[in-house]
């Protein structure tokens, strides 16, 4: 359908396009300036160190980050990143083979984060990749990386929240009382690496905390945001917030509230070739098609009745050396893999960020990942790709935990027993996956006994994927299954029932 106008009763007639309900997972380049610290998240924003402004859970990160970054970097702002970030030995199509090769089936790169840098050609602000660091379209070497790759195209925008982040840029160096650059203007680059830009266009102006931002500053995100898409064409837009950016309910708000996101869903789903999708956080039931229900690091308990994503990274969202347990872990294929296939069986699809060094390239952690997430897709990806939630979505006691961090989430290394499975279904197909290998050499499926009344009709084949027929009975408690001596896959076992 097209003719879609900016509002929520036309906007719900969008429908999510089968390729992101097929697809299940991505992989998503969540890379830039930041990268640069090697210090994780919201770096662009601590390297100024704790304003009276910051919030309470910023303290040590924000305290241990502008420590890290004088060490290292010196006493520069935000915008002192970018000329370091030089992407040198970026390579995107090497990546994105390595991706492909990983099982993904569609890529998200970042436009714009949070530090108000655009990494794209950009012709309505001047800070951005072409003019410093990479001195190259970044998003457009990624673009055709994918499309060369036959992978779906995502673009991901987080300036929405650059008003209430970078705002620290107005404070003060608590050592020195000297104001930080955000106190600087155009004429002040004379001389400097940045002549000629101002930094009234990358920072925000100076504003009381909690102050909403004036409806310009909504035009000028969309004008953006509009650019990009209109040039990029991507199949996905992810925008980082909880409604449309600058509307009411939005993670910043402006005065008066802004309509423009609907402007900008109508128009790009009324010219995007594939129908787009746009993932949003905070999804009412009756917009479940007119957006996609995004979870950062949160997984859900049940399956939705329409795809949705959950969003990770291995470890921090931005590459970080640092092991202390403030900062996200890295993770193991085990954890990739199980969190996978649980989203899988709930209707979702998983977004893995896969962190970047400064130069572009991925080490060694992150290739290991891949390499085994892709050997265990090329047995198990026929109980993954395509497939559609059962009856029910899991089996078993080990709960997802309750929320925490500053992000809530509820992600973890989970200690799960053979009792834990997840159902998917391929059309005759009923898959059920178990999160443990049984002890005893016995799958006990509680799901498929007579007694559960979910079974449509009795198997005639059951096999364990990577290995081939088995031995089962079928039992009113449960439907038993022999497996063989050695697992054949790892992380989890994928049973076949036809």
């Amino acid at each position: 359908m097209t003719g879609f106008q900016p509002d929520w009763e036309s906007l719900r007639a969008h429908r999510i396009p089968q390729w992101f309900g097929e697809a299940k997972f991505g992989i998503w380049s969540h890379w830039g300036p930041q990268s640069v610290g090697r210090s994780g998240d919201w770096y662009a924003r601590h390297l100024y160190g704790m304003q009276p402004w910051s919030e309470p859970w910023e303290r040590k990160r924000a305290t241990r980050q502008q420590a890290h970054h004088r060490s290292h970097f010196g006493r520069g702002g935000a915008k002192d990143l970018f000329p370091r970030w030089r992407a040198e030995r970026f390579d995107p199509d090497e990546l994105i083979d390595l991706y492909v090769s990983s099982g993904a089936r569609y890529f998200v790169a970042l436009a714009t984060h949070c530090d108000n840098f655009d990494l794209w050609d950009s012709g309505l602000h001047e800070w951005n990749a072409t003019r410093i660091g990479p001195r190259r379209d970044v998003v457009g070497a990624w673009e055709r990386a994918a499309r060369a790759a036959g992978l779906p195209f995502g673009l991901s925008f987080h300036n929405n929240w650059t008003w209430r982040w970078l705002d620290v840029a107005h404070g003060s160096d608590p050592d020195t009382g000297e104001p930080y650059d955000g106190a600087l203007t155009k004429s002040d680059g004379t001389g400097e690496w940045w002549e000629g830009l101002d930094p009234a266009a990358l920072y925000p102006p100076r504003h009381a905390p909690g102050a909403k931002p004036p409806a310009a500053v909504a035009e000028g995100f969309y004008a953006r945001l509009r650019e990009a898409l209109d040039r990029y064409r991507p199949d996905l837009v992810y925008l980082d917030d909880g409604r449309l950016p600058f509307d009411a309910g939005s993670v910043v708000e402006s005065e008066p509230v802004s309509a423009a996101g609907l402007d900008l869903l109508a128009h790009y789903y009324n010219t995007c070739p594939t129908g787009g999708l746009v993932t949003v956080k905070q999804v009412p039931d009756a917009d479940r098609t007119a957006v996609v229900l995004d979870c950062e690091r949160r997984q859900l308990d049940a399956a939705e009745a329409h795809p949705w994503q959950f969003d990770t990274s291995d470890g921090e969202w931005f590459d970080c050396s640092d092991d202390d347990p403030m900062f996200h872990p890295r993770k193991s294929p085990r954890q990739v893999i199980h969190t996978l296939i649980d989203v899988v069986s709930k209707n979702g699809c998983l977004l893995l960020n896969v962190p970047q060094h400064a130069d572009g390239t991925v080490d060694a952690h992150a290739r290991r990942l891949l390499a085994e997430v892709g050997d265990w897709l090329r047995v198990c990806g026929e109980g993954v790709y395509e497939t559609t939630p059962w009856t029910r979505a899991a089996e078993g006691g080990t709960g997802l935990g309750q929320t925490k961090g500053y992000e809530h989430y509820n992600e973890a290394e989970r200690a799960y027993k053979a009792s834990d499975i997840r159902f998917t279904r391929r059309g005759d197909a009923l898959y059920a996956t178990l999160l443990a290998w049984p002890d005893d050499g016995t799958a006990a499926i509680t799901s498929l006994g007579t007694a559960a009344g979910l079974l449509e009709r009795r198997p005639g084949r059951v096999e364990l994927l990577g290995h081939g027929p088995i031995g089962w009975r079928l039992e009113p408690e449960a439907l038993y299954a022999d497996l063989p001596s050695e697992p054949s896959t790892t992380a989890a076992y994928m049973i076949k029932i036809t």
